[in-house]
């Protein structure tokens, strides 16, 4: 009678035997790492960015407050967030993808080659395992100006739905189709991966994402503790294992101070 996720594999199992035991668990460890280990990530590197930048947390407020959700000291309980606020959230959207640019937490993609393929002026035997380096596409000075700096304000002409972009394109994305045309001729940005094989989950990640930092951002004010050492101590601990992640067991820890009481 269960009807999670995981049960709901093991029965097609029963009813496909084609279909291997280590077949399915595959994919059930695919959709619990997937599920939430970068979800997670992605929303510390964020909330990382937006505590340790000046300036970015007064904006984000003025935004939330503008739809009715933030929290201030001695007014009423602000409205409950609704699925429609998502697509109205440009500058917190902004401060997601700028986190996802700089800190990808799927910093690598892997690929096999099922045909011999051309790439540039290299030829790829069948059978090879290709890397895309997602971290370096993202952070090098070839494709962006300032890669090394967080700025969210470079996506606020940037449709909020795209999630696959090419920064070389000189011509400004209007809208999703043309930015969509854009990214064919080149990707400079692309999180979730991009064709047949990308992330299939990625519309709940990007709605669980802007949820927690909507709520967060509404709720509190958020900073750095000391202990961490500042941007440099984080920037410092980057580790990849299976995800971006920080080495040790301090992880990014943040002081949240509620708004109800500033």
């Amino acid at each position: 009678d269960d009807t999670d996720i995981g049960s709901q594999l093991v029965r097609i199992m029963g009813s496909h035997p084609e279909i291997s035991r280590d077949r399915i668990l595959s994919e059930i460890g695919i959709l619990f790492v997937e599920g939430f280990e970068t979800t997670g990530h992605t929303t510390s590197w964020t909330l990382f960015n937006i505590a340790t930048n000046p300036g970015v947390q007064a904006r984000i407020a003025d935004e939330l407050d503008s739809l009715g959700l933030l929290v201030k000291p001695g007014c009423p309980p602000p409205r409950d967030l609704e699925w429609d606020d998502l697509k109205n959230m440009p500058f917190l959207t902004a401060c997601a993808k700028e986190a996802m640019r700089m800190l990808p937490v799927v910093s690598v993609m892997g690929r096999a080659t099922d045909k011999v393929m051309k790439v540039g002026q290299y030829t790829v035997p069948a059978g090879t395992i290709v890397g895309t380096p997602l971290f370096a596409i993202q952070n090098t000075v070839h494709n962006w100006d300032q890669p090394e700096k967080y700025t969210p304000e470079r996506w606020l002409n940037v449709p909020i739905e795209t999630y696959v972009y090419n920064s070389k394109d000189t011509h400004a994305a209007a809208d999703a189709a043309s930015a969509a045309s854009s990214s064919k001729r080149g990707i400079t940005f692309m999180p979730f991966s991009e064709g047949p094989r990308n992330c299939v989950g990625q519309s709940l990640a990007k709605m669980e994402v802007m949820t927690l930092l909507a709520k967060l951002c509404a709720n509190f004010t958020i900073e750095l503790t000391p202990d961490m050492g500042g941007r440099e101590g984080v920037r410092s601990r980057e580790s990849t294992h299976l995800t971006l992640q920080s080495a040790g067991t301090q992880g990014i820890r943040c002081h949240l101070h509620p708004r109800a009481r500033a």
